[in-house]
């Protein structure tokens, strides 16, 4: 059994096996950068890839919520926070930020399948999903295999506008499943100043040194929020979504083949908000790719790198306060799928998480006008309240 967790939706296949520290807004958006950087310094090097760190983070928490040591410190360290009463308020604060967000499309689900039968979450598990997470809980016969897989899988791509298909397999689920955890992510935004298609045309992006290739790029002088770090070594340039609530925060490092040492930067706890924080309003000539980027991530290959190993543990998972019925459990597979698309009217972007757990039979000043190139690999983050959703690097392939 697996366990998948995907950008859009997080899943977790969970499988059966025969005092508070107050954690304002600032810093749960600055938790979730560092852990967004980690996440991203794992995934493949020279590809271009996106993902929701968010999207990992709902249904990682909510796990959390249900686990005890030695995997409940792991989860806590690797997502920043210091303890269960801070996963509650933080993240019911952000539920309901986003619930509000004006100009864009950001719907946010979580749904809960449990298997059919006696199984439910344990009663203060089950609270926590409904009340912080707004979490939908359906029961479920994952012993149909395939079929129980159609229901979820639907449900995600209804969740995505259909950019998510197909996130689990027809396999990925059995008699021993007996929960999937699911967290969908999507956002629609028109950009408050739009780049005129007119002014699109191919030119060369800077792979590497030695390498380029040409790519669609967009044009545009106006009036943007702008900076640059030389601690990141990067430009750093803001552009707004209609409804003035969420932006697109790109990061463009200094050198060519910069953007590893950026991510790493920020992986060791850089605090990205505090350089977003001295960016300026100026006129800045813009030239940006539009793209599209796809990714299928394996998480249970890449959470262990960021120090999350015992819910994958088949004798000791830690999952002790899950379900209401005392059986051994463990995440057996987890992935994500991520989806976004830029363009000359604005981005959209989806991702979806899954994990399952399996019983084993035997996550100013003015000077002149700035020139933002973005022709070698940078970072492209959708903010909102500071917080990223998702996170894409663009190396000049679509993968």
């Amino acid at each position: 059994m697996w366990h998948l967790f995907t950008l859009v939706s997080l899943l977790f296949l969970l499988q059966t096996n025969s005092t508070s520290k107050d954690m304002d807004s600032k810093a749960l958006s600055s938790a979730i950068a560092q852990f967004s950087a980690k996440f991203c310094i794992e995934l493949e090097k020279g590809k271009s890839v996106v993902s929701s760190p968010l999207s990992a983070e709902f249904v990682l928490a909510l796990l959390t919520l249900g686990t005890t040591d030695p995997a409940h410190s792991e989860l806590l360290t690797a997502l920043g926070i210091p303890d269960d009463a801070s996963i509650r308020k933080s993240f019911s604060d952000v539920s309901s930020k986003l619930k509000a967000l004006k100009g864009v499309t950001l719907n946010v689900a979580n749904r809960v399948y449990v298997q059919e039968g006696p199984y439910d979450l344990e009663p203060k598990l089950k609270e926590d999903a409904v009340k912080v997470f707004n979490a939908a809980i359906e029961k479920l016969n994952f012993g149909s295999g395939a079929a129980a897989v159609e229901v979820i899988n639907d449900w995600v791509a209804n969740q995505t506008n259909q950019k998510i298909k197909d996130l689990l397999s027809p396999d990925s689920v059995d008699s021993d499943t007996r929960l999937v955890l699911i967290n969908a992510l999507y956002f629609k935004g028109t950009w408050k100043k739009q780049f005129d298609p007119a002014n699109t045309m191919n030119q060369p992006f800077h792979i590497t040194e030695n390498s380029s290739v040409e790519v669609p790029m967009m044009y545009r002088e106006d009036d943007y929020s702008y900076g640059d770090s030389s601690d990141l070594q990067a430009q750093l340039l803001e552009m707004p979504y209609q409804g003035g609530e969420a932006t697109m925060l790109v990061v463009l490092p200094h050198e060519i083949e910069g953007l590893d040492s950026v991510l790493s930067k920020l992986a060791n706890g850089f605090n990205l908000m505090s350089e977003v924080d001295k960016m300026y309003k100026t006129k800045v000539q813009v030239t940006i790719p539009k793209f599209k980027i796809e990714t299928e991530i394996d998480l249970a290959e890449l959470l262990p790198k960021l120090g999350i190993h015992a819910i994958f543990n088949r004798s000791n998972s830690g999952l002790t306060k899950v379900l209401n019925v005392e059986e051994p459990l463990f995440v057996s597979k987890a992935v994500q799928k991520a989806f976004i698309e830029v363009n000359e009217e604005g981005a959209e972007a989806a991702a979806a998480t899954a994990m399952g757990i399996a019983t084993y039979s035997a996550m100013i000043n003015f000077a002149p006008v700035p020139s933002f190139v973005a022709d070698r690999p940078f970072l492209a983050i959708i903010l909102t309240d500071r917080t990223p959703h998702f996170v894409a690097a663009y190396c000049g392939s679509e993968e």
